[in-house]
């Protein structure tokens, strides 16, 4: 069962990532930790104080668009490769990826945990301290659930509510993060498609 971040290695010192935005109206707030290679943010991204997303492997870390990123998350990419995030995703306060992938619609609750090699299709939830197999491949609109029993259903496809209440959620944490956190400087912003 998940502990908490002190069960996971601390890699050495990482330079400062190379943070390029490929989208407007990114909230990165100053007191986040982006070490490593590059990372890149589509628009209307949100990144809580005191989330770290490392690239320990060379490989870029790449975000869609409406991604909520929390306090205490952890986001690693320890691969070569790529780490492709896709959009309207919730990374929820304590969770940790250290997966290969990531659809589109995507909720890691408190504490929860994907596993080295694993990759989420779309609309995947794990649930609040569940943590996927190394390697698994979730399909699309899976959930895990259950703690440390990590029991797995397929789900309704994410309704239209649903990603109202994602776009509000944006909106509000928007407002309220940089009212009251400095934000990230020296980001490299142009408009176009993230590659």
């Amino acid at each position: 069962m998940f502990s908490g971040f002190s069960a996971y290695p601390q890699p050495g010192a990482l330079a400062n990532a190379k943070v390029s935005a490929f989208g407007t109206d990114n909230t990165l707030c100053d007191d986040t930790e982006m070490k490593g290679g590059s990372v890149k943010f589509g628009s209307s991204n949100i990144v809580h104080p005191k989330a770290r997303i490392r690239n320990e492997g060379g490989g870029a870390i790449v975000f869609g668009s409406n991604n909520i990123v929390e306090e205490g998350v952890l986001i690693v990419n320890r691969s070569a490769e790529t780490l492709h995030i896709g959009s309207d995703n919730l990374f929820e306060v304590g969770s940790i990826f250290e997966g290969w992938g990531m659809g589109d619609g995507c909720v890691l609750e408190p504490r929860a945990r994907v596993l080295p090699g694993a990759s989420l299709g779309n609309n995947c939830v794990v649930g609040a301290q569940c943590s996927t197999w190394e390697n698994e491949q979730l399909a699309n609109d899976t959930v895990i659930y259950g703690g440390g029993d990590g029991l797995r259903r397929i789900q309704t496809a994410r309704s239209r509510e649903q990603a109202v209440v994602h776009a509000k959620h944006i909106e509000y944490l928007k407002d309220v993060l940089k009212r009251f956190h400095p934000q990230k400087a020296g980001i490299t912003q142009s408009i176009g498609v993230v590659s």
